[in-house]
């Protein structure tokens, strides 16, 4: 990792301690301060917005942990069940595969949402459309290439049965594998997150999220644009330096 991978990782642990010990911090949604409205750095309840802003980043990581447990859990079990599977079962498993990588997933998602307001149904269907497939296809690569390994093929003729093999050598590079796509992973959930959040068609939070902050922002661009600065800022941050980290550890598990 170099130098600009580090810092990436620096700021995002400081924003997520930043966010995480905001949410401790700031006033409900419903809560309103008459005296600060649309003041300079306040929001249109009177909330301080760079304070608010890193409420909405802790929000989000409380609302995609979840989200992204399930978007790991089920595709490492999936590729799992994989290695022992006949070859109807991987015939089934590639058509139902492809099939799901190639519907609008996230379009589907936000149908569904928009008849279901106000829930978290919404973003676990766009998880499970966008993420889920890609997740799977990684693990099942990465389990392949471990086959065709050298090591594992000694293993196996030295007659280490398939449970030895999984726990031995198939469940810690898979263990590795995930530290790999955690940054791809949070930035898709956090992508998701807010824009349902923008939409209207999350579950309604205790606290603001940043697609409802950058909604606000739309609406007071011109007598309040330091709304819409606060919302964006941490969210930039955010992204790129899981853009940087998802490309530092792309490489390293090519390599």
């Amino acid at each position: 990792m170099n130098r600009t991978q580090k810092g990436a990782a620096w700021i995002l642990g400081s924003l997520i301690l930043a966010g995480i010990g905001a949410s401790g911090f700031i006033s409900p949604i419903e809560t309103h301060h008459l005296e600060r409205v649309l003041k300079p750095g306040f929001d249109a309840f009177g909330r301080d917005c760079a304070l608010l802003a890193l409420s909405a980043l802790g929000s989000t990581l409380f609302s995609i942990l979840p989200l992204a447990l399930f978007c790991i859990l089920a595709p490492l079990v999936i590729s799992i069940v994989s290695l022992i599977r006949s070859s109807r079962l991987q015939f089934l498993f590639r058509s139902v595969l492809d099939t799901l990588s190639a519907l609008p997933g996230f379009l589907i998602a936000l149908a569904l949402g928009a008849l279901i307001p106000g829930s978290g149904f919404t973003a676990w269907l766009g998880a499970f459309f966008l993420i889920v497939p890609a997740n799977i296809r990684f693990f099942e690569s990465r389990l392949l290439k471990i086959r065709s390994e050298s090591y594992l093929l000694a293993s196996r003729s030295l007659g280490a049965g398939p449970l030895h093999l999984l726990r031995r050598h198939y469940l810690p590079e898979l263990f590795d594998s995930i530290s790999a796509i955690l940054p791809f992973l949070v930035l898709r959930l956090v992508f998701i997150d807010t824009t349902l959040s923008y939409l209207g068609l999350s579950s309604a939070p205790e606290h603001e999220t940043w697609g409802r902050l950058l909604s606000q922002g739309k609406d007071y661009l011109i007598e309040a644009p330091w709304i819409l600065f606060w919302a964006a800022l941490p969210l930039v941050l955010v992204l790129v330096c899981c853009q940087l980290l998802d490309e530092s550890k792309g490489r390293e598990i090519q390599g």
